[in-house]
């Protein structure tokens, strides 16, 4: 999922809205990782160095592929 559509497809029109977003943004900040059913732990990056790197690694094997 881009992350633009996440203010695309969210509507936050009551006070009772908002508060539930911001809980939700504040739990998942707190633990950014998700268990899965094979009980692999996956990790979040949010460091925007590492991030940065590694959209431009796959800038640059695409263009190689094609």
């Amino acid at each position: 999922m881009a992350t633009s559509s996440i203010f695309h497809n969210v509507r936050i029109d009551t006070p009772e809205k908002a508060e539930a977003f911001v809980s939700a943004l504040e739990a998942s900040e707190k633990e950014p990782w998700v268990r899965v059913s094979d009980s692999r732990i996956y990790t979040v990056e949010t460091n925007p160095d590492v991030i940065r790197n590694l959209h431009e690694m796959r800038r640059r094997k695409r263009e190689q592929l094609g």
